[in-house]
Parts: C-alpha cells; sequence; structure tokens
C-alpha cells in the first residue's frame, strides 16, 4: 500500500503475511529456457545454452487465508460439480499477485492439501537500460600490489550510499583484466572450439594462487595453438560460467575480427603489454576506475555486457577502444593502451 490519511509519507512500505493463519503451498517459479536469444549460436549445441536455472521450486510458501479459500472453491467445482459449468473452469482462472514477486496462477495438479501455484508474469525488469533502481552489488573483486610487485584480491563491500547513488557507467561494471594463456588445445567435442588454461591472477584469501581457469573459445583454426601459449591477452572474469559441450568456460578472450565469414575471417586476440601482471583491472581512458559486479549473472545484468560489447572497436591506430555517446576512449592498461597485432577499424567480441 498507500500511506494512511493524516499520516507522513514513508519511504517504504512492508507487506507481511501472518504465518500461524495463513495457507501453505508450494510455488513453482519459471525462468528462460535459454540463457541467450540464439541458442547454440556460439557452441554449435543448442543443449549448450539451457538456462539450468529455468525452474525453481518453492516450498512452505505462506499465503493470505483468502487465497487459500479461493483455490479450494475452484478445486472443489471441478471435481464435484461436472458439467457444462465446469468446462469453462480452470484451475489457472484463480491468479493473484504475489507482492514484489509476480502474477501466479493455481495449478492444474493442486489438491486441498497441497496447492501448487505458477509463475505466469514477472513485475518489470528494473535492470532495463536507462533504470536508476538497480540492485545493489554485493561485492567488488580488486587488485593490490604490494611493495614487492606482488598481487593480493580481496573482496570489497560496496559502502550503502542510499537512493541518491549515481547509476554506475556499464563499462565500469565489467572486468576487464590482463591473463596469461599458459595451454591451448582443441575441444574434444567440438571442431570449433578451443580449450585454453588462463593465469588471470586469481588469489584466495590467503593470498595465495588459484588454480587457472578454463576458457572455451570458438578460435579453432583462427589463430595457430603455438601462437596462442604464454600470450598475454585480455580477459573478462565476472561473467557467468557457462557451459559449452560439456566443458565449464570460467572466463572470457577478447578478440579483433574483420567481419569476413568462414575460413576468410581474420581474427587477432588483444594483446597486453608483457610488463602488466596477470589480473590487473584494466580501464578505460579518461574514465574513473572500474567497479565491476563480482559476477554479471541476472538477464539484466548480462545486458550490460551486451551493450558494452556493442561499442568495443579497434581504431585506425590498431587500439582497442571503448566507443559510447560520440566518445572514443582507449582501453588501457598500467603500461599503455591495449592493441591487436595488425586489424584497423574493425569490431570486438
Amino acid at each position: 500500500g498507500n500511506t494512511p490519511e493524516g499520516e507522513a509519507r514513508v519511504k517504504g512500505i512492508i507487506q507481511w503475511v501472518e504465518a500461524s493463519s495463513g495457507t501453505k503451498c508450494k510455488v513453482m517459479q519459471y525462468d528462460r529456457l535459454f540463457k541467450t536469444e540464439e541458442p547454440g549460436k556460439e557452441s554449435g549445441d543448442f543443449l549448450d545454452d539451457i538456462n539450468e536455472e529455468s525452474l525453481t521450486i518453492l516450498h512452505n510458501v505462506i499465503l493470505e487465508p483468502s487465497v487459500g479459500a479461493d483455490a479450494v472453491t475452484i478445486i472443489d467445482k471441478l471435481s464435484n460439480n461436472p458439467g457444462s459449468e465446469v468446462e469453462k473452469i480452470y484451475h489457472s482462472s484463480l491468479a493473484y499477485q504475489f507482492e514484489r514477486s509476480g502474477y501466479f496462477a493455481l495449478d492444474s495438479s493442486s489438491k486441498v492439501d497441497d496447492l501448487v501455484f505458477n509463475l505466469v508474469v514477472t513485475l518489470r525488469d528494473t535492470w532495463d537500460a536507462g533504470s536508476a533502481t538497480q540492485p545493489k552489488k554485493d561485492e567488488n573483486i580488486h587488485i593490490n600490489h604490494d611493495k614487492e610487485g606482488k598481487q593480493t584480491q580481496q573482496k570489497q563491500k560496496n559502502k550503502n550510499t542510499g537512493g541518491n547513488a549515481p547509476v554506475l557507467e556499464d563499462a565500469r561494471r565489467v572486468a576487464l583484466r590482463a591473463g596469461t594463456i599458459l595451454e591451448a588445445g582443441p575441444h574434444p567435442e567440438a571442431d570449433s572450439l578451443i580449450i585454453c588454461k588462463l593465469d588471470c591472477g586469481d588469489v584466495n584469501e590467503a593470498g595465495e594462487p588459484e588454480e587457472p581457469r578454463t576458457v572455451v573459445a570458438g578460435l579453432a583454426g583462427k589463430i595457430p595453438f603455438d601462437e596462442l601459449v604464454n600470450r598475454k591477452v585480455v580477459c573478462i572474469t565476472n561473467l557467468k560460467p557457462a557451459r559449452m559441450r560439456g566443458i565449464e568456460s570460467t572466463a572470457m578472450l577478447l578478440a579483433a575480427s574483420d567481419g569476413q565469414e568462414g575460413d576468410d575471417e581474420v581474427v587477432q586476440l588483444l594483446d597486453v603489454p608483457d610488463s602488466v601482471p596477470n589480473g590487473e583491472l584494466l580501464s578505460f581512458e579518461n574514465m574513473k576506475p572500474c567497479e565491476p559486479d563480482a559476477i554479471l549473472k541476472s538477464k539484466g545484468a548480462l545486458k550490460v555486457w551486451d551493450r558494452v560489447k556493442a561499442q568495443l572497436r579497434v581504431n585506425d591506430e590498431g587500439e582497442a577502444t571503448y566507443q559510447n555517446d560520440g566518445t572514443v576512449r582507449k582501453i588501457m592498461t598500467s603500461a599503455g593502451p591495449v592493441r591487436v597485432t595488425s586489424l584497423k577499424n574493425c569490431t570486438i567480441g
């Protein structure tokens, strides 16, 4: 609700259900079946893009007693009153909005003592472009360097700055880091894919190095394996891990392409100066330091990367840039701009 007449307007109103008198039910929360708009486009197998979280089952959800009573009434009509009237009644005829969650309809498997509701429509996604009500990020990953040049990663909670906190630019939410390819080889189940072991400078809470990340990339036949090993590259480390033909990829390599099709396409990885330490968080020219999400996991958060990727290009000097709102910003390391070997004026992805 609404603020009672004569009372001061408050910043928030809490909706609650009294548990001792409420009715328990099971809730089926459905999400998109696939994680991408074009399943199988990257890996060649649509099964790799199935959303493993497309169904979440919640047990012992408490409903208002009146909702439970309405559900029992519909079930009784369907069970005890066969005829023309029943043909016009369906379980899904009973639908309610569960506050701050979405609209739910009674499932046909429901019984008087075992009610089941299905999510049919979600509420507005606050992650839409231009929204000023983005949820708080739990934590950021920061790279620290001590006097000896060693690196440590630490998780830092964001400060609560209240509702007036400025919206963080998309580019600053993506974790572009320097990494070194340690190994590279073919994917055992896909001719178009390769598997790399990548040192992204990850360390545990004790400051000890973690195992290299596994990266599955669609670079087969594009770059010889011997040109990949020991190469310092740009990688994205806060995308949600994805399984590609049975192997989980926990980071993504950035590369430039001349836009040709098939075997004629020329692909070049984004190169980082050798002096840059693995794990260094890259930045954008004349922009504040990045504050990446811990992980870009939700549908709305993944759109952040889609919008950034659409603005990445190689300029006529062979430098990687981010072009947004008419401003061109170079992607920078502590040792200078990120470059490609020879391509110019082309896309990055």
